[in-house]
C-alpha cells in the first residue's frame, strides 16, 4: 500500500470518477485506474464495483475511507502547523543586557514597542558581558545591549552610540561643590575597580588612573553599575561610570559631576549571526535606534 494509491482512491470518493480524480493528480485517466487496482491487490478487498463504465464505492470502500480521510487531516493539520511556524514571529523576544542598559534604554523602547505587540512575552536576562556574549554564540537570546562587545565568531554588532562616563560620589563627599572633577581630585580616595571581563576592555579608564595609581584605594572590586552606585551611596568609595544607572540612584545618597580628562565607552546592540529575522526583532532594533537619540546620556555620532 503506497501513499499515491491511497490518494487515487481519495481523490475518486470525494470526486466521484476516476477521470476527476486524474485531473486533481495531474496524471492520466489510466493512471489513475491502475492505482485503483493496485490498491485493492495490496488491501485484498475490492473497494469499487465496476459496471457500464462506472466505478461505484462498496461498503468497504466506505469504512476504509473513513480513515483514510482521518489520516489526511492529520497531514494538512501538520502542514499547516508548519506554515505557522515558517512565516509567523516568534511568541517570545528574548533578550540580555546589562544592568545599566535594563534600568536606563530597555524600558523606554520597551514602552513604545508594546505599543506594537502588547501580547508578546518578552524574557530579560540581566548579565554581565562575558554571559551575553556566550548566550549570543549558542542563540540562548534574540537581541543584546550592553558595552560593544569584541568581533567575536558567531555575533553580529550594531553600534548604538558613545556614553560619557561620569564621577559618582555621596551627596556629602568633599568635591560635592565642583562642576567637574578631575583625576587630579581623586589623591586619596578609595576609587571602585570594575572587575575585567575582556582584556583591554577598561584601557582608558586604567591610562587615565596610572599617574595616581600609588595615591588612590582600590580594594573595592565591582562588576555592576549599580554595585557601584549602591556602595557609593554607602559613603564607602567613589567612581568613574557609566551614565545610565545614575538616574536610578537620584535621591539615594549619590551625585554625579563630569570628569576630566573625558572618558567614553561605545555602546551596541548584538545578535546571533544565523537568527532568522522577523518582523517583531526587526522592529524592536528600528526603536532601539528611534529612542537612542532621545537618551542625554548617548553621544550618537551622524
Amino acid at each position: 500500500m503506497k501513499f499515491r494509491q491511497i490518494e487515487a482512491f481519495r481523490y475518486t470518493m470525494l470526486q466521484g470518477t476516476t477521470s476527476a480524480a486524474a485531473e486533481k493528480m495531474y496524471i492520466s485517466q489510466p493512471a489513475v485506474s491502475r492505482l485503483l487496482s493496485d490498491l485493492e491487490s495490496s488491501l485484498g478487498f475490492t473497494l469499487f464495483d465496476r459496471r457500464k463504465g462506472r466505478l461505484y464505492p462498496t461498503l468497504e470502500a466506505a469504512e476504509f475511507f473513513r480513515s483514510v480521510e482521518e489520516s489526511f487531516l492529520g497531514i494538512q493539520k501538520l502542514e499547516s502547523v508548519a506554515d505557522r511556524i515558517r512565516n509567523r514571529a516568534p511568541n517570545e523576544l528574548k533578550i540580555a543586557c546589562t544592568s545599566a542598559i535594563s534600568s536606563s534604554l530597555l524600558p523606554l523602547a520597551l514602552k513604545e514597542h508594546k505599543k506594537f505587540y502588547p501580547d508578546e512575552r518578552v524574557s530579560i536576562q540581566t548579565l554581565p558581558m562575558a554571559e551575553i556574549a556566550m548566550k549570543l554564540q549558542t542563540n540562548a537570546v534574540d537581541l543584546a545591549f550592553g558595552l560593544e562587545l569584541p568581533q567575536l565568531a558567531g555575533i553580529e554588532r550594531k553600534f548604538i552610540g558613545d556614553a560619557r562616563f561620569v564621577f559618582a560620589m555621596h551627596t556629602q563627599h568633599r568635591l560635592k561643590d565642583k562642576k567637574r572633577v578631575t583625576v587630579n581630585d581623586l589623591v586619596g580616595e578609595s576609587v571602585l575597580s570594575v572587575i575585567d571581563t575582556y582584556p583591554g576592555y577598561w584601557n582608558q579608564l586604567e591610562k587615565v588612573l596610572e599617574p595616581i595609581k600609588d595615591q588612590i584605594h582600590q580594594n573595592i572590586h565591582i562588576d555592576t553599575s549599580h554595585t557601584a552606585y549602591a556602595i557609593i551611596a554607602s559613603g564607602l568609595s567613589v567612581g568613574i561610570l557609566e551614565p545610565f544607572a545614575a538616574n536610578a540612584w537620584k535621591g539615594k545618597g549619590v551625585i554625579v559631576r563630569e570628569f576630566e580628562p573625558n572618558i567614553a565607552y561605545p555602546y551596541g546592540m548584538a545578535y546571533p549571526t544565523n537568527i532568522k529575522p522577523h518582523e517583531s526583532l526587526h522592529n524592536f532594533i528600528q526603536t532601539i535606534k528611534s529612542v537612542v537619540p532621545l537618551m542625554p546620556e548617548f553621544i550618537v555620532h551622524s
